[in-house]
Protein backbone atom coordinates (compact mmCIF):
# COMPACT_ATOMS: atom_id res chain seq x y z
CA UNK A 1 0.00 0.00 0.00
CA UNK A 2 2.96 2.67 0.79
CA UNK A 3 4.68 1.25 -2.21
CA UNK A 4 1.51 2.79 -4.18
CA UNK A 5 0.95 6.06 -2.78
CA UNK A 6 4.76 6.95 -3.11
CA UNK A 7 4.30 5.79 -6.54
CA UNK A 8 1.41 7.88 -6.76
CA UNK A 9 2.66 10.79 -5.11
CA UNK A 10 5.34 11.08 -7.68
CA UNK A 11 3.17 10.44 -10.51
CA UNK A 12 1.18 13.91 -9.32
CA UNK A 13 4.35 15.37 -9.43
CA UNK A 14 5.14 14.86 -12.69
CA UNK A 15 1.43 15.85 -14.08
CA UNK A 16 1.13 18.60 -11.71
CA UNK A 17 4.77 20.19 -12.93
CA UNK A 18 3.89 19.42 -16.73
CA UNK A 19 0.57 21.21 -16.67
CA UNK A 20 2.47 24.07 -14.72
CA UNK A 21 4.28 24.34 -17.86
CA UNK A 22 1.89 24.38 -20.26
CA UNK A 23 -0.31 26.98 -18.66
CA UNK A 24 3.21 29.05 -18.39
CA UNK A 25 4.20 28.11 -21.87
CA UNK A 26 0.85 28.57 -24.19
CA UNK A 27 2.46 28.08 -27.69
CA UNK A 28 4.89 25.35 -26.72
CA UNK A 29 1.62 23.49 -25.52
CA UNK A 30 -0.36 24.54 -28.85
CA UNK A 31 2.73 23.69 -30.99
CA UNK A 32 2.66 19.77 -28.64
CA UNK A 33 -0.96 19.60 -29.48
CA UNK A 34 -2.56 20.77 -26.29
CA UNK A 35 -5.09 23.40 -27.46
CA UNK A 36 -6.23 24.62 -23.68
CA UNK A 37 -4.18 27.58 -23.98
CA UNK A 38 -4.85 28.42 -27.88
CA UNK A 39 -5.66 32.10 -26.77
CA UNK A 40 -2.99 33.08 -25.27
CA UNK A 41 0.51 33.90 -25.10
CA UNK A 42 3.61 33.65 -22.43
CA UNK A 43 3.84 36.05 -19.71
CA UNK A 44 7.20 36.74 -19.79
CA UNK A 45 6.99 39.43 -16.82
CA UNK A 46 9.88 39.60 -13.94
CA UNK A 47 6.79 38.35 -11.65
CA UNK A 48 6.10 35.59 -13.48
CA UNK A 49 9.36 34.11 -14.10
CA UNK A 50 9.84 34.60 -9.86
CA UNK A 51 6.99 32.72 -9.40
CA UNK A 52 7.50 30.01 -11.64
CA UNK A 53 11.04 29.46 -10.07
CA UNK A 54 9.18 29.59 -6.17
CA UNK A 55 7.12 27.29 -7.71
CA UNK A 56 10.27 24.49 -8.99
CA UNK A 57 11.81 25.38 -5.26
CA UNK A 58 8.52 24.02 -3.39
CA UNK A 59 7.92 20.91 -5.92
CA UNK A 60 12.07 20.36 -5.57
CA UNK A 61 11.38 19.68 -1.68
CA UNK A 62 8.02 18.27 -1.91
CA UNK A 63 9.79 15.30 -4.05
CA UNK A 64 12.93 15.36 -2.55
CA UNK A 65 11.00 13.63 0.29
CA UNK A 66 9.94 10.75 -1.41
CA UNK A 67 11.79 7.53 -0.51
CA UNK A 68 13.06 6.26 -3.69
CA UNK A 69 13.79 2.64 -2.08
CA UNK A 70 9.43 2.97 -2.37
CA UNK A 71 9.41 3.28 -6.15
CA UNK A 72 9.32 1.22 -8.73
CA UNK A 73 12.45 0.82 -11.64
CA UNK A 74 10.37 2.98 -13.87
CA UNK A 75 9.69 5.75 -11.28
CA UNK A 76 13.27 5.71 -10.04
CA UNK A 77 14.36 6.93 -13.22
CA UNK A 78 11.32 9.72 -13.43
CA UNK A 79 12.38 10.61 -10.05
CA UNK A 80 15.87 11.29 -10.42
CA UNK A 81 15.32 13.06 -14.37
CA UNK A 82 12.42 14.79 -12.29
CA UNK A 83 15.32 16.09 -10.01
CA UNK A 84 17.62 17.39 -12.28
CA UNK A 85 15.37 19.27 -14.13
CA UNK A 86 14.04 21.09 -11.38
CA UNK A 87 17.61 21.85 -10.34
CA UNK A 88 18.32 23.10 -13.62
CA UNK A 89 15.52 25.52 -13.77
CA UNK A 90 15.81 27.06 -10.40
CA UNK A 91 19.70 27.65 -11.55
CA UNK A 92 18.71 29.43 -14.81
CA UNK A 93 16.80 31.17 -12.97
CA UNK A 94 19.71 32.17 -10.42
CA UNK A 95 21.52 33.16 -13.56
CA UNK A 96 19.06 35.73 -14.96
CA UNK A 97 18.84 34.00 -18.42
CA UNK A 98 15.39 35.97 -18.99
CA UNK A 99 17.25 39.22 -18.93
CA UNK A 100 18.29 38.29 -22.65
CA UNK A 101 15.11 37.12 -23.57
CA UNK A 102 16.11 37.38 -27.48
CA UNK A 103 18.71 37.18 -29.78
CA UNK A 104 18.63 36.37 -33.45
CA UNK A 105 18.41 32.65 -32.60
CA UNK A 106 15.01 32.76 -30.60
CA UNK A 107 12.55 35.19 -29.13
CA UNK A 108 8.65 36.60 -29.69
CA UNK A 109 10.12 38.05 -32.66
CA UNK A 110 10.81 35.07 -34.58
CA UNK A 111 8.99 32.44 -32.93
CA UNK A 112 5.85 34.53 -32.73
CA UNK A 113 5.30 34.31 -36.62
CA UNK A 114 5.96 30.31 -36.22
CA UNK A 115 2.55 29.94 -34.94
CA UNK A 116 1.25 30.20 -38.23
CA UNK A 117 3.14 26.62 -38.66
CA UNK A 118 1.41 24.94 -35.57
CA UNK A 119 -1.89 26.78 -34.87
CA UNK A 120 -4.86 25.23 -35.63
CA UNK A 121 -7.03 27.10 -38.35
CA UNK A 122 -9.87 24.69 -38.69
CA UNK A 123 -12.74 26.61 -37.02
CA UNK A 124 -14.27 29.84 -36.02
CA UNK A 125 -13.16 29.76 -32.62
CA UNK A 126 -9.52 28.86 -33.64
CA UNK A 127 -9.18 31.79 -35.80
CA UNK A 128 -10.90 33.83 -32.60
CA UNK A 129 -7.85 32.27 -30.68
CA UNK A 130 -5.29 33.43 -33.17
CA UNK A 131 -6.67 36.80 -33.37
CA UNK A 132 -6.49 37.36 -29.63
CA UNK A 133 -2.90 35.91 -29.55
CA UNK A 134 -2.20 38.86 -32.26
CA UNK A 135 -3.52 41.20 -30.36
CA UNK A 136 -1.79 40.04 -27.27
CA UNK A 137 1.40 40.34 -29.08
CA UNK A 138 2.24 44.15 -28.23
CA UNK A 139 2.30 43.23 -24.08
CA UNK A 140 4.48 40.47 -25.09
CA UNK A 141 7.03 42.98 -26.50
CA UNK A 142 6.68 44.97 -23.67
CA UNK A 143 7.63 42.47 -21.34
CA UNK A 144 10.80 41.59 -23.73
CA UNK A 145 11.72 45.35 -23.56
CA UNK A 146 11.55 45.81 -19.97
CA UNK A 147 13.73 42.57 -19.53
CA UNK A 148 16.29 43.96 -21.76
CA UNK A 149 16.15 46.84 -19.98
CA UNK A 150 16.61 45.07 -16.40
CA UNK A 151 19.64 43.45 -17.99
CA UNK A 152 21.08 46.29 -18.83
CA UNK A 153 21.02 47.92 -15.14
CA UNK A 154 22.53 44.65 -14.29
CA UNK A 155 24.86 44.36 -16.76
CA UNK A 156 23.21 41.24 -17.93
CA UNK A 157 23.39 41.90 -21.84
CA UNK A 158 23.87 40.44 -25.46
CA UNK A 159 26.58 40.58 -27.61
CA UNK A 160 26.63 43.41 -29.62
CA UNK A 161 26.56 41.55 -32.80
CA UNK A 162 23.60 39.22 -32.12
CA UNK A 163 21.74 42.29 -31.63
CA UNK A 164 22.50 43.67 -34.66
CA UNK A 165 21.30 40.62 -36.39
CA UNK A 166 18.19 40.37 -34.17
CA UNK A 167 17.32 43.93 -34.88
CA UNK A 168 17.50 42.98 -38.73
CA UNK A 169 15.21 40.63 -38.22
CA UNK A 170 12.85 42.63 -36.31
CA UNK A 171 12.62 45.64 -39.10
CA UNK A 172 11.80 42.75 -41.85
CA UNK A 173 9.04 42.58 -39.90
CA UNK A 174 7.93 46.43 -39.95
CA UNK A 175 8.38 46.28 -43.52
CA UNK A 176 5.56 44.09 -44.64
CA UNK A 177 2.46 45.43 -46.27
CA UNK A 178 -0.37 43.57 -43.63
CA UNK A 179 -1.38 41.46 -46.27
CA UNK A 180 2.09 40.51 -47.38
CA UNK A 181 2.93 39.91 -43.77
CA UNK A 182 3.28 36.01 -42.82
CA UNK A 183 1.36 36.40 -40.12
CA UNK A 184 -1.90 37.49 -42.35
CA UNK A 185 -1.41 34.29 -44.63
CA UNK A 186 -3.79 31.65 -42.63
CA UNK A 187 -6.65 34.07 -43.93
CA UNK A 188 -5.61 32.08 -46.93
CA UNK A 189 -5.85 28.46 -44.99
CA UNK A 190 -10.03 29.25 -44.24
CA UNK A 191 -11.91 26.22 -45.83
CA UNK A 192 -14.77 26.63 -47.94
CA UNK A 193 -17.18 25.90 -45.05
CA UNK A 194 -16.33 29.00 -43.76
CA UNK A 195 -19.38 31.49 -44.67
CA UNK A 196 -19.04 34.37 -46.24
CA UNK A 197 -19.88 36.76 -43.55
CA UNK A 198 -17.31 34.60 -41.22
CA UNK A 199 -14.63 35.42 -43.96
CA UNK A 200 -15.14 39.12 -43.77
CA UNK A 201 -15.16 39.05 -40.47
CA UNK A 202 -12.32 37.18 -39.65
CA UNK A 203 -10.15 38.67 -42.10
CA UNK A 204 -10.96 42.02 -41.14
CA UNK A 205 -10.67 41.60 -37.88
CA UNK A 206 -6.87 39.75 -38.99
CA UNK A 207 -6.19 42.96 -40.85
CA UNK A 208 -7.09 44.97 -38.15
CA UNK A 209 -4.82 43.29 -35.18
CA UNK A 210 -1.64 42.99 -37.43
CA UNK A 211 -1.49 46.82 -38.49
CA UNK A 212 -3.08 48.07 -35.24
CA UNK A 213 -1.38 45.66 -32.95
CA UNK A 214 1.33 43.75 -34.08
CA UNK A 215 3.52 46.14 -37.02
CA UNK A 216 3.62 48.96 -34.12
CA UNK A 217 4.81 46.62 -31.55
CA UNK A 218 7.41 45.07 -33.80
CA UNK A 219 8.20 48.91 -35.21
CA UNK A 220 8.51 50.10 -30.96
CA UNK A 221 10.93 47.15 -30.61
CA UNK A 222 13.21 47.92 -33.43
CA UNK A 223 13.56 51.42 -32.18
CA UNK A 224 14.32 50.37 -28.75
CA UNK A 225 17.11 47.98 -29.94
CA UNK A 226 18.76 50.07 -32.86
CA UNK A 227 17.83 53.36 -30.22
CA UNK A 228 19.13 52.12 -27.46
CA UNK A 229 19.56 48.67 -26.31
CA UNK A 230 22.11 48.20 -28.97
CA UNK A 231 24.42 50.83 -27.26
CA UNK A 232 23.88 49.05 -23.90
CA UNK A 233 25.21 45.51 -25.48
CA UNK A 234 28.30 43.70 -24.35
CA UNK A 235 31.27 44.21 -26.69
CA UNK A 236 32.76 40.84 -25.26
CA UNK A 237 31.88 37.38 -26.98
CA UNK A 238 31.66 34.89 -24.49
CA UNK A 239 29.45 35.23 -20.97
CA UNK A 240 32.57 34.82 -18.96
CA UNK A 241 32.14 38.57 -19.09
CA UNK A 242 28.85 38.67 -17.43
CA UNK A 243 28.02 39.01 -13.74
CA UNK A 244 29.55 35.12 -12.34
CA UNK A 245 30.21 34.12 -16.30
CA UNK A 246 32.11 31.42 -15.57
CA UNK A 247 30.30 29.57 -13.12
CA UNK A 248 27.49 30.72 -15.69
CA UNK A 249 29.28 28.63 -18.37
CA UNK A 250 30.23 25.72 -16.31
CA UNK A 251 26.36 24.96 -15.82
CA UNK A 252 25.79 24.75 -18.90
CA UNK A 253 28.48 22.77 -20.37
CA UNK A 254 26.63 20.59 -17.47
CA UNK A 255 23.12 21.62 -18.71
CA UNK A 256 23.74 20.42 -22.15
CA UNK A 257 25.68 17.20 -22.11
CA UNK A 258 24.49 15.86 -18.86
CA UNK A 259 27.71 14.95 -18.27
CA UNK A 260 30.35 16.23 -15.02
CA UNK A 261 32.43 16.95 -17.98
CA UNK A 262 34.52 20.27 -17.09
CA UNK A 263 35.04 22.90 -20.11
CA UNK A 264 38.91 22.28 -20.26
CA UNK A 265 38.39 18.50 -20.68
CA UNK A 266 35.82 19.77 -23.33
CA UNK A 267 38.30 21.44 -25.16
CA UNK A 268 40.84 18.96 -24.96
CA UNK A 269 38.35 15.96 -26.11
CA UNK A 270 37.10 18.94 -29.00
CA UNK A 271 40.79 19.31 -30.07
CA UNK A 272 41.39 15.10 -30.03
CA UNK A 273 38.71 15.10 -32.37
CA UNK A 274 39.58 17.51 -34.38
CA UNK A 275 42.99 15.69 -35.26
CA UNK A 276 41.07 11.68 -36.05
CA UNK A 277 38.84 13.05 -38.48
CA UNK A 278 40.96 15.87 -39.81
CA UNK A 279 43.14 12.66 -40.27
CA UNK A 280 40.23 10.85 -42.08
CA UNK A 281 39.34 13.69 -44.38
CA UNK A 282 43.27 13.46 -45.20
CA UNK A 283 43.00 9.73 -46.68
CA UNK A 284 39.78 10.41 -48.38
CA UNK A 285 41.22 13.84 -50.44
CA UNK A 286 44.55 11.32 -51.09
CA UNK A 287 41.62 8.87 -52.21
CA UNK A 288 39.90 11.55 -54.76
CA UNK A 289 43.58 12.85 -55.72
CA UNK A 290 44.52 16.28 -54.17
CA UNK A 291 47.59 16.30 -51.85
CA UNK A 292 46.31 19.75 -50.15
CA UNK A 293 45.34 20.81 -46.54
CA UNK A 294 41.64 20.45 -45.63
CA UNK A 295 40.79 24.31 -46.40
CA UNK A 296 42.51 23.63 -49.82
CA UNK A 297 40.60 21.17 -50.23
CA UNK A 298 37.51 23.08 -49.80
CA UNK A 299 38.07 25.85 -51.97
CA UNK A 300 38.62 23.08 -54.69
CA UNK A 301 35.52 21.82 -53.54
CA UNK A 302 34.20 25.22 -54.05
CA UNK A 303 35.27 25.09 -57.69
CA UNK A 304 33.47 22.26 -58.63
CA UNK A 305 30.23 23.66 -59.42
CA UNK A 306 28.53 20.77 -60.58
CA UNK A 307 28.42 19.33 -57.08
CA UNK A 308 26.33 22.66 -55.84
CA UNK A 309 22.30 23.34 -56.65
CA UNK A 310 21.25 26.03 -59.36
CA UNK A 311 18.07 26.48 -57.36
CA UNK A 312 16.24 25.89 -54.35
CA UNK A 313 13.87 23.57 -56.01
CA UNK A 314 17.01 20.90 -56.63
CA UNK A 315 17.34 21.05 -53.46
CA UNK A 316 14.26 20.04 -52.01
CA UNK A 317 13.72 17.64 -54.59
CA UNK A 318 17.63 16.02 -53.63
CA UNK A 319 16.44 15.95 -50.28
CA UNK A 320 13.08 13.99 -50.85
CA UNK A 321 15.31 11.63 -53.44
CA UNK A 322 17.47 10.80 -50.12
CA UNK A 323 15.12 10.15 -47.59
CA UNK A 324 12.96 7.69 -49.92
CA UNK A 325 16.13 5.61 -50.33
CA UNK A 326 16.61 5.83 -46.49
CA UNK A 327 13.15 5.01 -45.55
CA UNK A 328 13.70 1.43 -47.53
CA UNK A 329 16.89 0.55 -45.44
CA UNK A 330 15.28 1.45 -42.15
CA UNK A 331 13.37 -1.75 -41.34
CA UNK A 332 17.06 -3.69 -41.44
CA UNK A 333 18.13 -1.48 -38.36
CA UNK A 334 15.44 -1.00 -36.12
CA UNK A 335 12.64 -3.57 -34.97
CA UNK A 336 10.78 -0.38 -33.96
CA UNK A 337 9.86 2.52 -36.71
CA UNK A 338 7.66 5.51 -35.76
CA UNK A 339 4.13 5.98 -36.87
CA UNK A 340 4.40 9.44 -37.63
CA UNK A 341 5.28 10.83 -40.71
CA UNK A 342 7.24 13.20 -41.55
CA UNK A 343 7.70 16.11 -44.97
CA UNK A 344 9.90 18.52 -45.91
CA UNK A 345 9.64 22.31 -45.76
CA UNK A 346 11.69 25.47 -46.64
CA UNK A 347 12.07 27.78 -44.31
CA UNK A 348 10.40 31.24 -44.85
CA UNK A 349 12.05 34.06 -46.94
CA UNK A 350 11.81 36.26 -43.54
CA UNK A 351 14.64 34.11 -41.29
CA UNK A 352 16.53 31.72 -43.94
CA UNK A 353 19.26 34.00 -43.65
CA UNK A 354 20.30 34.12 -40.18
CA UNK A 355 18.98 29.86 -40.00
CA UNK A 356 21.29 27.17 -39.98
CA UNK A 357 21.31 24.62 -43.34
CA UNK A 358 18.62 22.37 -42.25
CA UNK A 359 16.50 21.80 -38.94
CA UNK A 360 13.51 19.34 -37.48
CA UNK A 361 10.17 20.08 -36.11
CA UNK A 362 8.63 17.58 -34.31
CA UNK A 363 4.75 16.45 -34.79
CA UNK A 364 1.92 17.07 -32.33
CA UNK A 365 1.14 14.92 -29.99
CA UNK A 366 -2.29 13.97 -31.99
CA UNK A 367 -0.31 13.44 -35.37
CA UNK A 368 -2.38 16.17 -36.81
CA UNK A 369 0.23 17.02 -38.74
CA UNK A 370 3.13 15.27 -39.89
CA UNK A 371 7.03 15.99 -38.35
CA UNK A 372 8.65 18.81 -40.45
CA UNK A 373 12.32 18.66 -41.98
CA UNK A 374 12.89 22.57 -42.69
CA UNK A 375 15.29 22.94 -45.25
CA UNK A 376 17.37 26.24 -46.08
CA UNK A 377 17.14 27.35 -49.76
CA UNK A 378 18.79 30.43 -49.15
CA UNK A 379 21.75 31.20 -51.49
CA UNK A 380 21.31 27.81 -52.84
CA UNK A 381 24.52 28.21 -55.25
CA UNK A 382 26.70 28.20 -52.33
CA UNK A 383 24.39 25.34 -50.85
CA UNK A 384 27.35 21.85 -51.64
CA UNK A 385 25.03 19.20 -52.98
CA UNK A 386 27.21 16.71 -50.82
CA UNK A 387 26.67 17.54 -47.79
CA UNK A 388 22.90 17.05 -48.50
CA UNK A 389 22.95 12.90 -47.54
CA UNK A 390 24.56 13.55 -43.86
CA UNK A 391 22.10 16.64 -43.25
CA UNK A 392 18.84 14.30 -44.80
CA UNK A 393 19.87 11.51 -41.84
CA UNK A 394 20.72 14.04 -39.07
CA UNK A 395 16.85 15.82 -39.37
CA UNK A 396 14.84 13.43 -40.50
CA UNK A 397 15.56 9.68 -40.25
CA UNK A 398 17.12 7.62 -38.86
CA UNK A 399 18.12 11.31 -37.19
CA UNK A 400 15.91 13.30 -35.55
CA UNK A 401 12.12 12.32 -36.74
CA UNK A 402 12.91 8.86 -35.96
CA UNK A 403 13.92 8.76 -32.20
CA UNK A 404 11.78 12.09 -31.46
CA UNK A 405 8.64 10.00 -33.06
CA UNK A 406 8.92 6.91 -31.25
CA UNK A 407 10.00 9.10 -27.85
CA UNK A 408 6.41 10.91 -28.69
CA UNK A 409 4.76 7.81 -29.09
CA UNK A 410 6.07 5.53 -25.97
CA UNK A 411 2.66 5.14 -24.03
CA UNK A 412 4.33 4.99 -20.64
CA UNK A 413 6.49 7.50 -20.77
CA UNK A 414 5.30 11.00 -18.57
CA UNK A 415 4.44 14.19 -20.88
CA UNK A 416 7.42 15.91 -19.16
CA UNK A 417 10.04 13.04 -20.57
CA UNK A 418 8.21 12.67 -23.68
CA UNK A 419 8.81 16.29 -24.97
CA UNK A 420 11.61 17.42 -22.67
CA UNK A 421 14.51 15.32 -23.33
CA UNK A 422 18.24 15.15 -22.84
CA UNK A 423 19.73 17.65 -26.09
CA UNK A 424 23.25 15.80 -25.59
CA UNK A 425 21.01 12.48 -26.27
CA UNK A 426 18.92 14.26 -29.19
CA UNK A 427 21.74 15.79 -30.81
CA UNK A 428 24.11 12.97 -29.74
CA UNK A 429 21.54 10.55 -31.38
CA UNK A 430 21.25 12.64 -34.87
CA UNK A 431 25.52 12.49 -35.24
CA UNK A 432 25.21 9.00 -34.72
CA UNK A 433 22.58 8.80 -37.27
CA UNK A 434 25.36 10.36 -39.90
CA UNK A 435 27.66 7.82 -39.15
CA UNK A 436 25.24 4.86 -39.04
CA UNK A 437 23.98 6.07 -42.65
CA UNK A 438 27.45 4.75 -43.99
CA UNK A 439 26.65 1.57 -42.31
CA UNK A 440 23.54 0.98 -43.63
CA UNK A 441 25.05 1.55 -47.17
CA UNK A 442 25.10 4.89 -47.86
CA UNK A 443 27.71 7.70 -48.91
CA UNK A 444 28.59 5.85 -51.92
CA UNK A 445 29.70 9.04 -53.21
CA UNK A 446 33.49 10.28 -52.50
CA UNK A 447 32.16 13.66 -51.18
CA UNK A 448 29.17 12.47 -49.95
CA UNK A 449 31.41 11.20 -47.86
CA UNK A 450 33.32 14.21 -47.49
CA UNK A 451 30.27 16.13 -46.52
CA UNK A 452 29.60 13.69 -43.64
CA UNK A 453 33.35 13.68 -42.31
CA UNK A 454 33.40 17.84 -42.86
CA UNK A 455 30.24 17.59 -40.46
CA UNK A 456 31.39 15.15 -37.61
CA UNK A 457 34.61 17.85 -37.55
CA UNK A 458 32.72 20.80 -37.56
CA UNK A 459 30.75 18.89 -34.30
CA UNK A 460 34.67 18.51 -33.03
CA UNK A 461 35.44 22.00 -33.87
CA UNK A 462 32.15 23.13 -31.92
CA UNK A 463 33.65 21.50 -28.87
CA UNK A 464 36.69 23.92 -29.59
CA UNK A 465 35.12 27.04 -29.83
CA UNK A 466 32.57 26.96 -27.73
CA UNK A 467 35.05 26.28 -25.15
CA UNK A 468 37.11 29.00 -26.73
CA UNK A 469 34.62 31.48 -26.90
CA UNK A 470 33.10 31.34 -23.27
CA UNK A 471 35.65 29.81 -21.53
CA UNK A 472 38.70 30.81 -22.56
CA UNK A 473 37.43 33.98 -23.89
CA UNK A 474 38.25 33.92 -27.56
CA UNK A 475 37.12 36.59 -29.92
CA UNK A 476 34.62 36.16 -32.62
CA UNK A 477 37.56 36.57 -35.08
CA UNK A 478 39.35 33.60 -33.48
CA UNK A 479 36.72 31.60 -33.44
CA UNK A 480 35.76 32.10 -37.02
CA UNK A 481 39.45 31.56 -37.73
CA UNK A 482 39.51 28.21 -35.89
CA UNK A 483 36.68 27.06 -38.04
CA UNK A 484 38.35 27.72 -40.84
CA UNK A 485 41.46 26.12 -40.52
CA UNK A 486 39.96 23.25 -39.05
CA UNK A 487 36.50 22.35 -41.07
CA UNK A 488 35.08 22.86 -44.99
CA UNK A 489 32.39 24.85 -44.02
CA UNK A 490 31.54 28.09 -46.81
CA UNK A 491 32.28 31.26 -44.97
CA UNK A 492 29.13 32.39 -44.67
CA UNK A 493 27.91 29.07 -42.59
CA UNK A 494 30.97 29.62 -40.49
CA UNK A 495 29.62 32.74 -39.07
CA UNK A 496 25.98 31.86 -38.70
CA UNK A 497 27.18 29.43 -36.82
CA UNK A 498 29.72 31.00 -34.56
CA UNK A 499 26.93 33.53 -34.07
CA UNK A 500 24.64 31.21 -32.75
CA UNK A 501 27.54 29.73 -30.34
CA UNK A 502 27.68 33.09 -29.52
CA UNK A 503 23.69 33.08 -28.46
CA UNK A 504 24.09 29.54 -27.15
CA UNK A 505 26.53 28.80 -24.68
CA UNK A 506 27.06 25.35 -24.71
CA UNK A 507 24.56 23.89 -26.43
CA UNK A 508 27.20 22.93 -29.53
CA UNK A 509 28.60 20.41 -26.80
CA UNK A 510 26.27 17.87 -27.09
CA UNK A 511 26.32 16.99 -30.23
CA UNK A 512 29.93 15.60 -30.24
CA UNK A 513 29.81 14.47 -26.55
CA UNK A 514 26.40 12.77 -26.83
CA UNK A 515 27.42 11.09 -30.30
CA UNK A 516 31.19 9.89 -28.39
CA UNK A 517 28.94 8.33 -25.59
CA UNK A 518 26.62 6.17 -27.72
CA UNK A 519 29.48 4.61 -29.78
CA UNK A 520 30.97 3.90 -26.46
CA UNK A 521 27.70 2.26 -25.32
CA UNK A 522 27.42 0.04 -27.96
CA UNK A 523 31.51 -0.87 -28.04
CA UNK A 524 30.70 -1.84 -24.78
CA UNK A 525 27.88 -3.87 -25.74
CA UNK A 526 29.45 -5.54 -28.73
CA UNK A 527 32.44 -6.67 -26.33
CA UNK A 528 30.29 -7.42 -23.44
CA UNK A 529 27.43 -9.72 -25.54
CA UNK A 530 29.53 -10.87 -28.49
CA UNK A 531 27.57 -13.00 -30.75
CA UNK A 532 24.69 -12.25 -29.07
CA UNK A 533 24.90 -8.60 -30.00
CA UNK A 534 21.75 -7.37 -32.47
CA UNK A 535 22.09 -3.91 -33.89
CA UNK A 536 18.13 -3.75 -33.96
CA UNK A 537 17.81 -4.77 -30.27
CA UNK A 538 20.57 -2.12 -29.14
CA UNK A 539 18.60 0.83 -30.84
CA UNK A 540 15.66 -0.29 -29.36
CA UNK A 541 17.14 -0.67 -25.95
CA UNK A 542 18.84 2.82 -26.88
CA UNK A 543 15.61 4.45 -27.83
CA UNK A 544 12.67 2.72 -25.44
CA UNK A 545 13.53 5.48 -22.79
CA UNK A 546 13.35 8.64 -24.27
CA UNK A 547 15.70 10.98 -24.46
CA UNK A 548 17.53 10.19 -21.55
CA UNK A 549 20.36 12.54 -19.73
CA UNK A 550 24.06 10.52 -20.54
CA UNK A 551 24.73 9.85 -17.13
CA UNK A 552 21.52 8.15 -16.55
CA UNK A 553 21.67 6.61 -20.15
CA UNK A 554 24.63 4.92 -19.70
CA UNK A 555 23.32 3.08 -15.59
CA UNK A 556 20.24 2.08 -17.76
CA UNK A 557 22.31 0.46 -20.84
CA UNK A 558 24.65 -0.96 -18.43
CA UNK A 559 21.61 -2.80 -16.90
CA UNK A 560 20.97 -4.02 -20.22
CA UNK A 561 23.90 -5.68 -21.15
CA UNK A 562 24.62 -7.26 -18.12
CA UNK A 563 20.83 -8.98 -18.34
Amino acid sequence: MVMNNKNEELQNYLKDYWEHRLKHNPTFATYIGDHRYDDALEDLSEESITAQAGYYRDLLSKTEEIDTNLLTPENKLNYHIFINTLHNYILMYGYKTHYIPMDQMSGPHIDFPQLIEFHPFTTRKDFENYIARLNAFPHLIEQVIENLQKGIQQKITAFKKNMELAAVQVETFTTFSTEDNPLFSPVLKMKEEFSTQDKEELTASIKEAISSHVTPAYMKLYQYLSNEYIKHCREKEGIWALPDGIDMYRFFSRYHTTTDLLPEEIHEIGKNEVERIGSEIRKLMQKIGFSGGIRGFADYVKEKKELYPKNGQEILDGYRAILSQMDKRLPDFFRRLPKAQYDLKEIEKYREQSAPAAYYYPPPRDFSRPGYFYANTYRPEQRPGFIMEALSYHEAVPGHHLQIAIMQELEDLPDFRKYEGSTAFIEGWALYAEKLAGEMGFYQDDFSEYGRQNFEIWRAVRLVVDTGLHYYKWSREEAIKYCRENSGEEDHEIEVEVDRYIAMPGQALAYKIGELKILELREKAKKVLGSRFDIKEFHDRLLEHGALPLNILETVMNIWVKG
